[in-house]
């Protein structure tokens, strides 16, 4: 189960979101839906971890994602999977960043 809690992330003082709440049961489709602009792919890259939330706890069964050390957050990583559409790339990082990606 993914849960978050209270997220909040700003660019540049514009807030993009704020005060985000959800919880993803384990076998249940779960769907983030909205304009364009509205902040879903920043919120699928603080649940992932590319992007770090200003405020808030992302917790994966019960497990601080941002709480603990680089162990821990690593950890957790390795545990999950991300599947892009069209073979996108994550646009936060370089080219370099990203093929190394799975490696670290």
């Amino acid at each position: 189960m993914i849960e978050i809690k209270n997220i909040k992330k700003s660019f540049n003082g514009k807030e993009v979101l704020s005060g985000i709440d959800a919880i993803f049961k384990k076998g249940e489709t779960n769907l983030i839906i909205g304009g364009s602009g509205t902040g879903k792919s920043v919120l699928l890259k603080c649940i992932i971890g590319l992007i770090r939330p200003d405020e808030g706890r992302v917790l994966y069964n019960d497990r601080d994602f941002y709480g603990g050390d680089r162990e821990a957050f690593q950890a957790i990583r390795r545990e999950m999977g991300v599947l892009f559409q069209g073979g996108a790339l994550f646009d936060s990082k370089t080219v370099a960043q990203n093929v190394r990606f799975p490696l670290d």
